[in-house]
């Protein structure tokens, strides 16, 4: 492998003269582009001509979620509704069974948050979104618990982003939590069908 291989991002390994993909992978695949744009902003995301070749990026999804595993574990315990919204999140990411199964079943003890940061391409890019992820991933038992804001706001100091930062972020959070109740009051106004 010579230097320009070496210096080369994910993305920039995705054949686009791939063939396009068919079928129920081909939908997968739509459904991640969409995610990505609406929840993430990715307008410019290389979209690739099919999921093999978009799951070329699939190293920073795991590093990510792995990341957010660890922190909504800050509190000692990940509830089984904070797995559920990081293996819902990564679903929708993209990510392959094999890698949804890894999380299913991996103990955040044994998370090592430098090989995490290590996993990650370009993590200035990411920061601020892996930590309002990690916050809405803690809050997902419906507790978000100062231990974990504690971690969330010690792997921030790590990245680079200060506490004030994690605390405007968990504000942004509940502000998003009191507008999506508002939205379902709005649009389910006599009582939602499956709630």
């Amino acid at each position: 492998m010579d230097s320009n291989d070496q210096n080369k991002l994910l993305q920039d390994t995705i054949d686009f003269n791939a063939p396009p993909g068919t079928g129920d992978s081909a939908v997968l695949h739509q459904a991640q582009i969409w995610f990505l744009r609406e929840h993430l902003g990715s307008v410019k995301l290389p979209v690739a001509p099919n999921m093999d070749e978009q799951r070329k990026m699939l190293p920073i999804l795991e590093g990510f979620a792995k990341a957010m595993i660890l922190c909504a574990a800050g509190d000692g315990d990940l509830a089984d509704e904070e797995r559920a919204y990081i293996l819902g999140f990564c679903a929708n990411c993209g990510a392959t069974h094999e890698l949804l199964e890894e999380l299913r079943n991996l103990d955040h003890r044994d998370l090592n948050p430098q090989q995490l940061l290590a996993m990650t391409e370009r993590p200035g890019l990411f920061t601020h979104a892996l930590i309002y992820y990690a916050i809405k991933a803690a809050d997902g038992d419906g507790v978000l618990d100062d231990r974990e804001v504690a971690v969330i706001t010690m792997m921030s100091h790590v990245l680079g982003v200060g506490a004030e930062t994690v605390q405007e972020l968990v504000v942004l959070h509940r502000e998003e939590q009191a507008f999506h109740r508002k939205k379902m009051a709005a649009l389910f106004p006599n009582g939602h069908p499956w709630a």
